[in-house]
């Protein structure tokens, strides 16, 4: 018996929505399909709508919540998400919805909350997970081919100058800058890779853009193995520069891999293992050790809504559920008050 889709009404037609996920659900997805789009810009939704070949259009949430769909992909701004996934949940609708979940903490546990009050299922845009090399590290990890793990370091960067309207770049719309934006992909990778974070420090600033949230930000990391972490989100380095790197490292080898993180679902990855090996004083490197892993890329918006889909209709939870994204706003947070007060944060009781 095949599997009727599940059908989205999605919040917010511009964005990442319009990049990436409707045109990638139309082309890919097997279990989920885009059914109507709601955005309160006339103009930009009638321009996706018929970009994609979308019918079904609505400028406002209650005239879409009230449409044949089961489930509500929200992309838009983060300030709009408390709102927006409360009434879906209220009106019945399962949610996926665009990282962060929320502002901050307290609001997206109030929409967990209420999701598990419902029944309903509430996942978050953590898509990075469904990256074809980032699955392959994490089955090398668990194989133990790295041996134990002592360091990782996830990098994402972009030139993000001023701009009119942009909503990433004001405090009480976005939450936050570079690191409220980027980094929370990059963190939730390391501790996909690592374990949690047992403890936080983090360097927070605007050092080149004239806007009021964080252009820079480098944030160290301690988990509960003993491994050291870090994170740097950066919104003033030119998109031609930025490598946006990925590195793991155990005593029996490393993962170095680049443009990984990212909306793309490729990249390049590099593998070395050196298991066995005895000390050498001369400490003499090997010219070329890394061995070059090759995959085919997959879409990683259709597998995210294909993932949240078949949770929808009663299998696995899915990596993308929303404890995680709990999990990550608690991590930022850490960071924030770590760099505000220039001193390091535990997590999760550890003293």
């Amino acid at each position: 018996m095949v599997m009727q889709k599940v059908r989205f009404g999605v919040v917010g037609a511009g964005g990442i929505a319009r990049r990436r996920t409707i045109g990638e659900v139309q082309k890919y997805a097997q279990h989920g399909e885009i059914y109507a789009l709601m955005d309160v810009d006339q103009k930009l939704l009638n321009e996706t709508a018929r970009e994609f070949g979308v019918d079904r259009t609505f400028s406002s949430l209650e005239e879409l919540l009230r449409e044949d769909i089961e489930a509500v992909y929200v992309a838009s701004p983060v300030y709009a998400h408390h709102a927006q996934v409360l009434a879906a949940l209220r009106a019945g609708k399962h949610v996926l919805c665009e990282k962060p979940l929320a502002l901050n903490r307290k609001e997206a546990e109030e929409m967990a909350e209420l999701a598990e009050k419902t029944g309903l299922r509430l996942g978050v845009g953590y898509m990075m997970r469904y990256n074809v090399y980032h699955r392959k590290i994490k089955e090398l990890i668990t194989e133990g081919a790295l041996g134990r793990l002592v360091a990782g370091r996830a990098q994402l960067t972009c030139w993000y100058p001023p701009l009119p309207l942009a909503w990433r770049q004001v405090k009480k719309l976005g939450g936050g800058g570079a690191l409220m934006d980027m980094g929370g992909h990059c963190i939730d990778l390391l501790e996909w890779f690592l374990g949690k974070a047992r403890a936080v420090f983090g360097f927070i600033d605007t050092v080149v853009h004239s806007y009021e949230v964080e252009d820079t930000a480098t944030v160290l990391l301690k988990f509960e193995n003993g491994a050291q972490g870090v994170v740097d989100n950066y919104f003033n380095v030119p998109d031609k520069a930025a490598r946006n790197l990925l590195e793991i490292y155990g005593t029996k080898g490393a993962i170095f891999a680049e443009n990984t993180i990212g909306q793309d679902g490729g990249g390049n990855l590099f593998f070395c293992q050196a298991s066995g090996e005895m000390y050498d004083a001369t400490q003499k490197r090997v010219e070329a050790p890394y061995e070059k892993i090759t995959l085919t890329p997959e879409p990683l918006y259709a597998q995210e809504v294909d993932a949240f889909s078949l949770w929808v209709r009663g299998g696995a939870k899915p990596e993308i559920h929303y404890e995680i994204g709990l999990r990550n706003l608690q991590v930022v947070e850490a960071a924030y008050r770590a760099g505000r007060e220039g001193k390091m944060i535990t997590l999760d009781g550890y003293a």
